[in-house]
């Protein structure tokens, strides 16, 4: 947990610290730069069980969530304030499926821009499913262009980042040398820069690939989705919890 002077700064930013430097403690690698926020979750107000989310970027993506099975998605001590729980782990048919939805929007299809991505994460062990992989925040699917953050190892729970171009085709995967099921939050993050895509745990890399200036990663028409893409059957349903969950364009 943060230090009590870091939680008075997001508390009270104005106060103590400029926004930029806020952004460069909280947002992601990328922040302390020329950084656009296009989504930020932080999950302050939130209803119990949660139904909608306020988009803390200002950019008016409201998260909403769905439901099946009498899947809930509900408040918990966070990072830092409140943080989400999704449904616990549950095997067979009729299991409570539950994820935050947002809108398709022109701001969250980078293209070939330079951005971060990523969200706190809490899980522990039990929470791992051998069966099936854990979405954490994606936006596209293995058809579609897509960006996709995964938790999908089911011994230490190794995070990995997905990218993929237009039509699905050429994914990029890049896992996690460690794994963060520990019951402790860990800070995740998926970076792209000029030449990587690397992935981050607690802001050190921990693997990365080769991505070319001109791979187009633009999944038009599709949804924002955490803790699982759908509420259908194989929805890859995330157990744990989260917090800070962002998207930024560099």
């Amino acid at each position: 947990m943060k230090p009590r002077s870091q939680k008075t700064m997001k508390r009270h930013a104005g106060q103590v610290v400029t926004r930029t430097a806020l952004a460069a403690l909280v947002l992601g690698p990328l922040a302390a730069g020329a950084v656009s926020q296009r989504l930020r979750y932080r999950f302050e107000a939130v209803s119990n069980p949660v139904t909608t989310v306020v988009d803390d970027s200002g950019k008016g993506h409201t998260g909403t969530v769905q439901t099946a099975n009498g899947g809930t998605v509900v408040p918990v001590t966070g990072y830092e304030g409140q943080g989400v729980q999704f449904p616990a782990v549950c095997t067979g048919t009729g299991c409570p499926h539950a994820n935050l939805s947002a809108a398709d929007a022109t701001d969250l299809n980078p293209g070939t821009a330079l951005f971060t991505f990523g969200a706190r994460v809490r899980v522990t062990l039990a929470e791992l499913t051998a069966d099936h992989g854990s979405n954490i925040v994606q936006k596209g699917l293995s058809t579609t262009g897509q960006w996709k953050l995964q938790l999908d190892d089911a011994v230490t729970g190794k995070p990995s980042c997905v990218v993929r171009t237009t039509g699905g085709a050429s994914p990029i995967i890049v896992k996690s040398s460690v794994g963060i099921a520990d019951g402790t939050w860990h800070k995740v993050s998926c970076q792209r820069t000029s030449t990587t895509i690397t992935i981050l745990i607690d802001n050190v890399a921990r693997g990365s690939a080769l991505i070319a200036s001109t791979y187009d990663i633009s999944p038009v028409g599709q949804p924002v989705g955490i803790g699982a893409k759908s509420t259908g059957n194989n929805n890859d349903q995330f157990h744990g919890a989260l917090d800070e969950v962002y998207f930024n364009l560099d």
